[in-house]
């Protein structure tokens, strides 16, 4: 059963999220997920309460990073509706939930990064998994030559890729931010002919990585692929430290200081444009321009 009201609310949150610059891809998921299970097990609910919300979270108790941000959404959501008056509304008491430990990176071999992406080159086609085999490879790559997110990866647009003057405009990372990333003659090139063939299965499309529908991979789908071209590799995961498509943005980084230091450059004076790259600043979230 469709609890309408609190379909309403939910929506409203997130018009207002959107007004305030945010693109809330990730919180909107996380609400869409908090209202079906709603739908399924709180029928008439129209507001957020401590037994829905809590009973909700406990189906996350063992993926803390998802229990973790999940919270903080429900709790802004909670917030909201009391700002529209809506005073029983549940607010997520603070500090409900630690916030876990980052993983410590995984640092890539040079013969671990060729193979990997020799077998990413030799997926196949599933009908299925419409484009699979020609979007992985790129986006793949995209992450391992500009370190870019993976989520800034699998959300970016086709309006944000200008190949012609060799730039890709990342809009509201990580908040209402965002960065212009040049690229290089031969990424261009590569990611020319990517558009041409993928642009042949999805005329129409919005987004650069489009899923088996058209629309986004989910994050959880980026890390189940990269997983199994990372074993079809014939590569190693029994580590204490697992490799993720993640680590591509943290190998950009230390690569970068590497040459820098081979080529005798102060690394100190060369680590703001490196930051740069990475992260945005306030100044950036009025591009594309």
């Amino acid at each position: 059963m469709r609890n309408s009201v609190l379909h309403e609310n939910v929506e409203r949150f997130i018009r207002y999220k959107h007004s305030m610059g945010y693109s809330y891809v990730q919180g909107e998921y996380d609400l869409n997920r908090y209202i079906a299970y709603a739908d399924e097990h709180y029928h008439d609910l129209s507001i957020p309460g401590s037994e829905d919300v809590n009973s909700f979270l406990a189906t996350l108790s063992g993926k803390p990073f998802s229990l973790c941000n999940t919270s903080g959404v429900l709790r802004e959501f909670g917030r909201f509706l009391i700002m529209e008056g809506h005073t029983s509304a549940y607010v997520l008491p603070p500090k409900r939930t630690t916030k876990p430990e980052p993983e410590p990176p995984y640092f890539f071999l040079e013969k671990e990064i060729t193979a990997f992406f020799s077998e990413c080159d030799s997926m196949r086609a599933y009908p299925h998994l419409k484009g699979r085999e020609m979007v992985m490879p790129v986006l793949f790559r995209l992450i391992y030559c500009c370190g870019v997110r993976c989520q800034e990866a699998r959300t970016l647009k086709c309006c944000d890729v200008h190949l012609e003057g060799k730039y890709i405009d990342i809009c509201l990372s990580k908040g209402p931010k965002s960065r212009r990333l040049y690229i290089t003659d031969e990424l261009s090139e590569y990611l020319q002919l990517y558009d041409d063939k993928i642009s042949l299965m999805y005329p129409d499309r919005e987004y650069f990585f489009p899923g088996g529908y058209g629309g986004i991979y989910s994050s959880s789908a980026i890390s189940a692929n990269f997983r199994n071209i990372w074993l079809s590799a014939g590569l190693k995961r029994d580590g204490k430290v697992k490799p993720r498509a993640y680590d591509f943005r943290h190998h950009f980084a230390c690569a970068n200081i590497m040459r820098w230091s081979e080529e005798g450059k102060d690394i100190h004076a060369m680590l703001p444009y490196l930051m740069r790259y990475l992260k945005p600043d306030n100044s950036d979230q009025n591009l594309p321009v």
